[in-house]
């Protein structure tokens, strides 16, 4: 029975579930990120540089938050309800497909924490818009983003890419059109352009930071 704009609920459970796996990946292992500028307004971040690590590597490694643990299982618990039940006609192209709106998802929410470590050298004022494009852009989405606001959609298609990742491949997956084009499944590869973007952010925001002295 389709229920948002031909899209049944055992489809939404798939897209629900990847988005939130992979918001919760990021929040289990790059706390560090996340929280960078807490380190940088205590000084740890200067105890950081004089170590023989990259900065990246060691903020990240920094924190770990094992309690999403649980978060996760049940995002694994959406996404196997999802595939059995939403009738995806299985082939080789589509399982790798399906390994690719994973990794692209992954990829994308680590790029936006880096993105918001990086904003962090500058300012700490623009944190709650990250937090909102966090949180948002997964429950962004749980749903088709064919059903929102058509400029909105664009921006999340086009400027930070979840249509990109999440929608494009499912509709592939799902053949939601007729004779849906074979690069829709290659999307989510876009996020790995936005993660290069991202990491240059990084490393501009680190050439600009100056020590607090502590």
């Amino acid at each position: 029975m389709d229920r948002y704009a031909g899209w049944t609920l055992e489809q939404i459970f798939l897209s629900s579930g990847i988005a939130v796996f992979a918001h919760n990946c990021s929040e289990m292992f790059l706390q560090g990120l996340d929280h960078l500028y807490q380190k940088i307004k205590s000084g740890i971040l200067d105890q950081m540089l004089v170590k023989p690590r990259t900065i990246l590597f060691q903020v990240i490694c920094s924190d770990f938050m094992p309690t999403k643990i649980a978060r996760l299982l049940e995002s694994l618990i959406l996404i196997i309800i999802g595939l059995i039940n939403s009738h995806i006609v299985w082939t080789l192209y589509k399982i790798i497909v399906f390994m690719l709106v994973i990794l692209g998802s992954l990829l994308l929410f680590a790029s936006l924490l880096i993105v918001k470590a990086a904003l962090s050298f500058w300012t700490v004022d623009g944190m709650e818009l990250m937090n909102i494009l966090l949180e948002g852009g997964r429950d962004l989405s749980t749903y088709p983003i064919s059903i929102y606001n058509d400029k909105f959609a664009k921006f999340f298609t086009y400027v930070i890419p979840f249509g990109m990742v999440n929608y494009f491949p499912l509709v592939y997956l799902f053949e939601k059109q007729v004779d849906t084009p074979f690069w829709y499944g290659l999307t989510p590869l876009v996020a790995i352009i936005f993660l290069g973007l991202t990491l240059l952010l990084w490393r501009k925001g680190i050439t600009a930071y100056k020590s607090t002295g502590s």
